[in-house]
């Protein structure tokens, strides 16, 4: 267990991931409800917070085995390069948390659990590069949208576990919400690899040195307009709209500075920025929903 904690303080930080795993849950989650005209239940929240924990280091988990060849050259001080856990052991604990998150969604009933079990298959299907890694590696833009999707999923499976609601049920307006999931993800993605010139690294890829600083900034913030469009196209009460809004606006604003000046303190600037952001976003969608 104490090489588990090593691991996750190292590569999946609580204080980093909790906070953003804990807003996405819940703005999933509280729209369903609202949709539906249900009272949000803090004990089921907790469950599908759990799931949602489990889902999300589980990816992490993935990635870590993904990368292990790679670490081992590059990036020897990670966890499972420098021997903390082996790769067999990791796998072990995969399949304990697959089994975790199935028990655990069939207890909320039969449509979390089917819902769910399609996320799961999705992330195992990424696991697997789709079976098309060598086709899929040398474009990351494409790799990372399709890994990304699996937002729309872990949105959906938030929501149906939260009402128990069939997916037979949900309407074209609730699915543009959970689509509003992927843009931010792809956020997430693409400003975490966006880097000033002089940080970038020999044989890594970036977003930056593919599309150049400016049209990493561009690509980024074209997530922002595809995610604000979207929450406004499935927000019930469109008066709040206005709150989401803002907060793009700002966003906007702030981060361009890095896309006029392209240089190591203001790429730091905009991937922190990015990363507030997102946590900001969700509060504001919370608000939106619930206020």
């Amino acid at each position: 267990m104490r090489n588990w904690w090593i691991l996750i303080k190292e590569r999946f930080s609580p204080v980093s991931y909790v906070p953003m795993i804990l807003l996405f849950t819940g703005a999933n989650g509280l729209y369903m409800s609202k949709s539906l005209a249900m009272e949000f239940s803090w004990q089921r929240y907790a469950l599908v917070l759990l799931l949602m924990l489990s889902f999300f280091f589980r990816m992490r988990c993935f990635d870590e085995i993904k990368d292990y060849e790679v670490d081992l050259k590059i990036n020897p001080t990670r966890p499972l390069a420098r021997g903390v856990l082996s790769v067999p052991q990791v796998k072990k604990g995969l399949i304990v948390m697959i089994l975790f998150e199935m028990i655990l969604s069939a207890t909320m009933g039969i449509w979390p659990f089917v819902v769910h079990t399609i996320a799961i298959f999705y992330s195992l299907l990424m696991y697997e590069e789709f079976f098309i890694g060598d086709l899929l590696r040398p474009y990351l833009t494409t790799y990372a949208v399709s890994h990304t999707f699996v937002s729309v999923l872990l949105g959906a499976s938030s929501a149906v576990a939260m009402t128990n609601l069939s997916p037979d049920k949900i309407t074209n307006t609730q699915i543009l919400f959970f689509l509003m999931n992927w843009a931010f993800f792809n956020l997430f993605e693409f400003a975490r690899k966006t880097f000033a010139l002089s940080e970038e690294r020999p044989k890594v890829a970036s977003y930056s040195n593919i599309f150049t600083p400016r049209g990493a900034w561009f690509l980024s913030w074209s997530q922002v307009v595809a995610g604000v469009v979207l929450v406004h196209y499935s927000l019930i009460d469109q008066q709040r709209f206005s709150w989401i809004f803002a907060g793009a606006v700002v966003y906007t604003l702030i981060s361009l500075v890095y896309a006029v000046r392209p240089k190591a303190e203001t790429a730091r600037i905009f991937r922190n920025l990015t990363g507030i952001y997102l946590l900001a976003h969700y509060i504001l969608v919370c608000l939106a929903i619930g206020a």
